[in-house]
């Protein structure tokens, strides 16, 4: 029996009464967010969007006519709809919410990592990994002491870089074979409903926000 997913419809219209509202999370994770909030046609939307801090925000100004991706359920209780995407019409950008489904919307989330970029997100981790392994090699030619302890955890960083790299690799093999998780059947139903085509292989450039 299939899993039942959240209702998406698509909405067009021109925005009004926009707000940003921004949060910087550099202590914890070098990320900022931004929440979106605006109405159209009388409908209130909000639209959350986080980025490392050298990728731009979405570009959204009063009176741009836009296409919407839109959790069909109202989220808050203001009666505001959650974005899953949008594409300005304005400049034909095209934003697609990752980051922030969390707590009582992971539900409804789409998947965290944006489709096809599990290799940036390895070699992050690669590099992080290196840049420690250094450290501690750093360590033991200075205290000279317990080498052994120090070789045993250089061992272990390959181990962690495979323990996270393996089960992104597995579900994007699972989405290509056609058996694909939730999160990223939540996340075909959201590309087909803007007509983006495939999230794998979209008809046009899509942000990650």
């Amino acid at each position: 029996m299939s899993v039942e997913l959240p209702k998406i419809r698509r909405i067009e219209g021109r925005l009004h009464k926009v707000q940003a509202t921004s949060l910087n999370m550099i202590t914890n994770s070098f990320v900022d967010n931004c929440t979106y909030r605006f109405d159209i046609d009388g409908q209130k939307m909000r639209f959350y969007t986080a980025h490392w801090m050298w990728n731009p925000e979405p570009f959204l100004a009063e009176g741009d006519r836009v296409e919407l991706a839109v959790l069909e359920e109202p989220f808050t209780r203001d009666g505001e709809q959650r974005i899953y995407a949008l594409r300005n019409c304005e400049d034909d950008c095209v934003y697609v919410a990752h980051f922030l489904w969390k707590g009582d919307s992971s539900s409804y989330a789409t998947t965290r990592i944006p489709p096809k970029s599990e290799h940036r997100y390895t070699l992050w981790l690669g590099v992080f990994l290196l840049a420690l392994a250094g450290v501690i090699f750093c360590v033991d030619i200075t205290t000279k002491a317990g080498s052994s302890y120090w070789i045993f955890l250089d061992s272990l960083l390959p181990g962690i870089w495979l323990l996270a790299a393996i089960p992104l690799y597995v579900m994007r093999w699972r989405w290509q074979a056609g058996f694909p998780t939730r999160r990223q059947k939540i996340m075909d139903a959201v590309y087909d409903c803007l007509g983006l085509g495939s999230p794998l292989a979209p008809d046009k450039p899509v942000l990650a926000v």
